[in-house]
Protein backbone atom coordinates (compact mmCIF):
# COMPACT_ATOMS: atom_id res chain seq x y z
CA UNK A 1 0.00 0.00 0.00
CA UNK A 2 1.71 3.68 -0.93
CA UNK A 3 0.27 6.98 -1.10
CA UNK A 4 1.96 10.17 -2.28
CA UNK A 5 2.75 12.68 0.52
CA UNK A 6 0.25 15.70 -0.85
CA UNK A 7 -2.61 13.62 -1.17
CA UNK A 8 -2.06 12.89 2.60
CA UNK A 9 -1.16 16.73 3.16
CA UNK A 10 -3.77 18.20 1.75
CA UNK A 11 -6.00 15.06 3.07
CA UNK A 12 -5.12 15.97 6.60
CA UNK A 13 -5.83 19.52 6.20
CA UNK A 14 -9.69 18.75 4.63
CA UNK A 15 -9.83 16.75 7.95
CA UNK A 16 -9.38 20.06 10.28
CA UNK A 17 -5.60 19.47 10.73
CA UNK A 18 -3.63 22.72 10.92
CA UNK A 19 0.10 22.68 9.54
CA UNK A 20 3.33 23.93 11.11
CA UNK A 21 6.03 24.52 8.66
CA UNK A 22 9.73 23.09 10.38
CA UNK A 23 12.27 21.23 9.26
CA UNK A 24 9.23 18.58 8.44
CA UNK A 25 5.39 19.92 7.97
CA UNK A 26 4.09 18.89 11.45
CA UNK A 27 -0.07 18.47 11.29
CA UNK A 28 -2.04 19.00 14.54
CA UNK A 29 -5.65 17.69 14.83
CA UNK A 30 -7.51 20.39 15.76
CA UNK A 31 -11.05 19.93 17.68
CA UNK A 32 -13.61 22.76 18.30
CA UNK A 33 -10.91 24.70 18.01
CA UNK A 34 -8.36 23.39 20.13
CA UNK A 35 -5.26 20.99 19.80
CA UNK A 36 -6.18 17.25 21.00
CA UNK A 37 -2.63 16.78 20.61
CA UNK A 38 -3.17 14.13 17.96
CA UNK A 39 -0.47 14.76 15.34
CA UNK A 40 1.64 14.00 12.34
CA UNK A 41 4.41 15.19 10.47
CA UNK A 42 5.76 14.34 6.59
CA UNK A 43 8.95 14.78 5.90
CA UNK A 44 10.23 17.70 3.17
CA UNK A 45 13.12 15.34 1.51
CA UNK A 46 12.51 14.12 -2.07
CA UNK A 47 12.94 10.54 -1.24
CA UNK A 48 9.38 10.85 0.53
CA UNK A 49 7.15 11.62 -2.19
CA UNK A 50 5.43 8.14 -1.64
CA UNK A 51 5.09 6.86 1.40
CA UNK A 52 5.21 2.88 1.65
CA UNK A 53 3.77 0.54 4.39
CA UNK A 54 6.11 1.42 6.48
CA UNK A 55 5.83 5.29 6.89
CA UNK A 56 1.90 4.83 6.85
CA UNK A 57 2.31 2.22 9.56
CA UNK A 58 4.33 5.08 11.55
CA UNK A 59 1.36 7.53 10.61
CA UNK A 60 -1.24 5.29 11.88
CA UNK A 61 0.51 5.26 15.55
CA UNK A 62 0.58 9.03 15.37
CA UNK A 63 -2.85 9.39 14.23
CA UNK A 64 -4.28 6.91 16.88
CA UNK A 65 -5.41 4.79 14.16
CA UNK A 66 -6.29 0.81 14.51
CA UNK A 67 -4.85 0.03 10.26
CA UNK A 68 -3.13 1.68 7.48
CA UNK A 69 -5.85 1.35 5.59
CA UNK A 70 -7.67 3.73 7.74
CA UNK A 71 -4.69 6.14 6.82
CA UNK A 72 -5.54 6.25 3.65
CA UNK A 73 -9.16 6.41 3.84
CA UNK A 74 -8.93 9.63 6.24
CA UNK A 75 -6.59 11.39 3.48
CA UNK A 76 -8.55 9.91 0.38
CA UNK A 77 -12.05 10.83 2.44
CA UNK A 78 -13.95 7.62 2.81
CA UNK A 79 -13.20 8.60 6.70
CA UNK A 80 -14.81 11.90 7.31
CA UNK A 81 -13.73 14.72 9.64
CA UNK A 82 -16.50 13.83 11.99
CA UNK A 83 -16.02 10.40 11.96
CA UNK A 84 -12.78 10.12 12.22
CA UNK A 85 -12.94 13.00 15.37
CA UNK A 86 -15.51 10.01 16.83
CA UNK A 87 -12.92 7.54 16.38
CA UNK A 88 -10.83 9.41 18.61
CA UNK A 89 -13.63 10.26 21.29
CA UNK A 90 -14.40 6.31 21.13
CA UNK A 91 -11.18 6.00 22.27
CA UNK A 92 -10.75 8.36 25.44
CA UNK A 93 -8.06 10.44 23.38
CA UNK A 94 -10.06 13.71 24.17
CA UNK A 95 -14.28 14.22 24.86
CA UNK A 96 -16.08 16.69 23.57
Amino acid sequence: MQIERRIIESGLLSKGFVKEKTHHNYFHHMYQGKITGVYTYTSLGTNYKTYDAGLLNMIKKQLRLDRSKQVVDLCKCPITEDAYNQILIDKGIFTP
